[in-house]
């Protein structure tokens, strides 16, 4: 078990750390800068560079955009309900357990991939293994960016 810890790259532990911090704290009503909400999308990056890592074959971008769009979809709807009120710059937000989810499942997603990449290759580049790893970033990425879209389209207030 030592050897496994060992050999993780020393980036992933404070990673992990500052992903949890920010999950917990969006558990609570919070004043969020727009411009944070409109950043978070940016997650999706990672998505692709962890995508692009797999060598996929063309058909799993087919999946990856269904995937992603439903997630944009899911986004858009659930954040209605979370906005309180909304003014040039900020945001207040109801606290939610979906940052945290999406957040940990690309995390968990991306480490899954490294270590199987390394520790058993030929799982990588199984049809299921991809399925299943492109919906289980794509999706909660999708998400955030429906969040800033919700956001962005929200009516700032009259009070600014």
């Amino acid at each position: 078990m030592t050897t496994f810890f060992s050999n993780v790259p020393i980036w992933v532990f404070p990673l992990f750390v500052l992903l949890l911090v920010l999950g917990f704290r969006a558990s609570k009503d919070r004043k969020v800068p727009v411009l944070v909400i409109s950043a978070m999308p940016l997650l999706g990056l990672l998505t692709v560079r962890n995508i692009l890592s797999l060598s996929p074959p063309s058909w799993i971008w087919l999946i990856a955009a269904f995937a992603y769009f439903c997630g944009v979809l899911f986004g858009m709807k659930v954040q209605h309900s979370l906005i309180g009120e909304r003014t040039k710059r900020f945001a207040v937000v109801k606290g939610e357990w979906m940052t945290l989810t999406a957040m940990m499942l690309i995390f968990c997603a991306g480490f899954a991939n490294g270590f199987l990449t390394a520790m058993a290759p030929f799982v990588t580049s199984s049809s299921i293994f991809l399925v299943l790893f492109v919906v289980a970033t794509c999706a909660p990425a999708g998400h955030f960016l429906g969040r800033a879209i919700t956001t962005v389209r929200t009516k700032i207030s009259p009070a600014t």
